[in-house]
C-alpha cells in the first residue's frame, strides 16, 4: 500500500470512530431524558396542583366529606393535565 493510501485509511478511521461517538453520546442523552422525565413530570403535576388546589386536600377527613373541595381538586388536576 502507498503512504498515501494509508494516510486516507487512517482519516476515514478517525471519522467513523467520531461518527460512533457522537452516535453513542446523543442515544445516551436520549436515555437518560427517558429516565428522569417521569420524575420530572410528576414533580411537575405535584406542584401544580398543590398550587392551584391551594392545600384544600389537607385534612383528608373533610375533604372526602365537603363536595366543594373535591370540586376543586378536580379542576385543579383538570388545568394541570393541560
Amino acid at each position: 500500500m502507498s503512504e498515501a493510501a494509508l494516510k486516507g485509511a487512517g482519516a476515514e478511521g478517525w471519522r467513523w470512530a467520531m461518527g460512533l461517538t457522537i452516535a453513542a453520546l446523543a442515544v445516551g442523552a436520549v436515555v437518560v431524558a427517558m429516565v428522569y422525565m417521569p420524575g420530572a413530570v410528576e414533580a411537575n403535576n405535584r406542584a401544580c396542583v398543590a398550587a392551584y388546589a391551594n392545600d384544600l386536600h389537607a385534612d383528608l377527613a373533610a375533604f372526602g366529606q365537603d363536595p366543594a373541595w373535591q370540586a376543586q381538586y378536580v379542576q385543579a388536576l383538570t388545568a394541570c393535565s393541560r
